[in-house]
C-alpha cells in the first residue's frame, strides 16, 4: 500500500515537472498561447480556453493509461497502427479553423455560424485538440506509459497511475499557460491600439496557426506518396 502511495506521489510529481517546464508544455504553450493572443480575449476567458484543452488532454492520458494497463502489445499495435496518421490530419483541421476563427474575430465567425455556436466550436474544439494532442505520446510520456505497463496489473490500475501524472500535468500547466496567457492578454490592448494594428496581430497569429495545422497535416502525406512511389 505504501508503496503505492509512493508510486503515485512520484507520477504526480513528474507531471508537475514535465508540465512546468518540459515537452508536455513545449507541445502545447504555442498552439494554445497563439490562439488566445490572437483572438484577444480577457484573462478569465482565456483560462476557460485553457481549462478546455488540459481537460481533453488530460482525457488522452487516462485513455492511454488504460491502454498500457490493459496490455503492452495493445498499446504498441496502437502506436503502429494506421490511426494515428488520421487523428493527425483530424487535429491539423481542427487548427486550421482555430486559425481561421482567430483571423475572422468573433464577430464575424459567430454570424457566420449563427447564434452561439461560434462558442460551441470554441470550447468543443479546443477539448478535442487537447484530446489529440495528449493522444500524441512525446519521449518521456512514452517511458512513463511503459513504466505503467510493467507495474499495472489491471487496466483500472493502469488509469489510476495515468490519472496522477495527468494530475500533475494539469495543474502545472494550468498554472504555466494562465501566466503566459495573461501576459499576451494584457499586452496587445496597451502595445496594438488601432483596428489595423488589432487586424495585422490577428493575422499573424492565424498565419501561424494555419501552418502549424498544416503542417501536421501533409507530414503524413509526403512519407506516403514515397512509399508509392517506391512501390510503383
Amino acid at each position: 500500500m505504501f508503496n503505492a502511495a509512493l508510486t503515485y506521489l512520484q507520477l504526480f510529481g513528474i507531471g508537475v515537472g514535465l508540465g512546468l517546464a518540459g515537452p508536455c508544455l513545449l507541445a502545447c504553450a504555442p498552439v494554445l498561447i497563439t490562439y488566445i493572443a490572437g483572438k484577444q480575449t480577457t484573462w478569465k476567458r482565456a483560462l476557460i480556453d485553457i481549462f478546455y484543452f488540459l481537460t481533453g488532454r488530460f482525457l488522452a492520458y487516462l485513455v492511454l493509461g488504460y491502454l498500457a494497463g490493459l496490455s503492452g502489445t495493445i498499446l504498441r499495435q496502437f502506436c503502429k497502427a494506421g490511426f494515428i496518421p488520421v487523428v493527425k490530419v483530424f487535429g491539423g483541421v481542427i487548427i486550421v479553423f482555430l486559425g481561421a476563427y482567430v483571423w475572422l474575430g468573433s464577430e464575424h465567425f459567430s454570424r457566420l455560424c449563427k447564434g452561439r455556436s461560434g462558442s460551441a466550436f470554441n470550447l468543443g474544439s479546443l477539448f478535442i485538440l487537447g484530446f489529440v494532442v495528449g493522444m500524441f505520446p512525446c519521449a518521456p510520456l512514452l517511458a512513463l506509459l511503459l513504466e505503467i505497463t510493467l507495474i499495472s496489473k489491471t487496466p483500472l490500475g493502469g488509469m489510476c497511475y495515468a490519472l496522477f501524472f495527468g494530475l500533475g500535468t494539469f495543474i502545472s500547466g494550468f498554472i504555466a499557460m494562465g501566466i503566459l496567457s495573461g501576459i499576451f492578454t494584457w499586452l496587445p490592448p496597451k502595445v496594438l491600439r488601432s483596428k489595423k494594428s488589432n487586424l495585422v496581430f490577428r493575422t499573424i497569429c492565424a498565419l501561424l496557426l494555419i501552418w502549424l495545422g498544416l503542417d501536421l497535416i501533409f507530414k503524413f502525406y509526403p512519407h506516403t506518396i514515397n512509399n508509392a512511389g517506391a512501390i510503383n
